[in-house]
């Protein structure tokens, strides 16, 4: 996820995303119905040279290999395509470091795709010359443990460590909750940089638990059978920290955001979406219609 974000799109580029925009924010709702200002929109070098494109047969989609997801999104974007009668012209971001100036996305969008894929849908942190698409599918930010006696996170003993992905509402509400117990009950919760660092820290034997990106987990046990051992718990006595993920299109493309949130809804009614993730064994659902 970069976020497209931690970073779909920091661990996840999201979170890069998010933090890397110093101007007004707005809310998801209104994203589609606010103008952008002309001092909000990034400038990009050479972007006076990148003509209008012509062919208006092609779906052109970028994934981000940073994200965990990238593979999943591919396969969305292609289906997006498909429903659309349009032929996918994908375009897949290399790049090594996790943060990046939010000026880069805005200059893969203007040369190489009209739609980039893999960004959570958190109500607020959006430029204005951003908007969401729907959400495509919903997960979920996790407890995960390698004690088999650990089941759900009450059976954490008080005392015992938590490493949690930095910033994330998960991470937020972990905090909340614990300093509404006393002392003599809390867990120590040590911030984490990335999803990567809290889960090696878990295997390390460094924290008890780790609470990290779903997606991220998934990425990692497909990699390396070391995090085979990993599992996820319930989180009681929390709730569920469930968030979409969707797409980002440039603010002025007001009819392709409103198809392609068709075609999402499309693929999700006719359970395109939930083959998709159930193919890749991935921990998502479709997202509501």
């Amino acid at each position: 996820m970069r976020v497209a974000f931690d970073i779909s799109r920091l661990a996840s580029m999201f979170l890069a995303l998010a933090l890397a925009i110093p101007i007004a924010v707005s809310t998801v709702g209104n994203a589609a119905a606010q103008e952008p200002e002309f001092d909000d929109v990034p400038f990009a070098n050479g972007q006076w040279n990148i003509g209008r494109r012509l062919d208006e047969s092609q779906f052109r989609y970028c994934v981000d290999k940073r994200d965990p997801d990238w593979e999943v999104a591919a396969a969305i974007g292609d289906a997006i395509a498909a429903a659309l009668l349009l032929e996918p012209q994908r375009y897949v971001v290399e790049r090594e470091i996790a943060v990046e100036d939010i000026t880069k996305i805005y200059a893969i969008m203007l040369e190489h795709c009209d739609v980039h894929m893999g960004f959570k849908l958190i109500p607020e942190g959006y430029a204005r010359w951003i908007t969401l698409t729907r959400a495509y599918y919903e997960t979920q930010y996790v407890f995960v443990a390698s004690d088999p006696a650990l089941q759900k996170l009450a059976d954490l003993p008080p005392g015992h460590s938590i490493g949690a992905t930095v910033g994330t509402m998960a991470h937020i509400r972990l905090v909340s909750y614990q300093s509404a117990l006393p002392a003599e009950k809390r867990w120590p919760v040590f911030p984490m940089g990335s999803n990567e660092q809290a889960l090696d820290a878990l295997l390390k034997g460094s924290v008890d638990v780790a609470l990290v990106w779903a997606p991220n987990l998934w990425a990692k046990q497909r990699e390396d059978a070391a995090y085979g051992e990993l599992h996820v718990l319930e989180p009681s006595p929390l709730p569920p920290s469930t968030i979409g993920v969707g797409a980002v299109v440039l603010a002025d493309q007001k009819f392709l955001r409103s198809a392609v949130d068709e075609a999402i809804s499309a693929l999700t009614a006719d359970g395109t979406l939930d083959g998709i993730l159930k193919g890749f064994d991935f921990p998502a659902t479709a997202a509501a219609p």
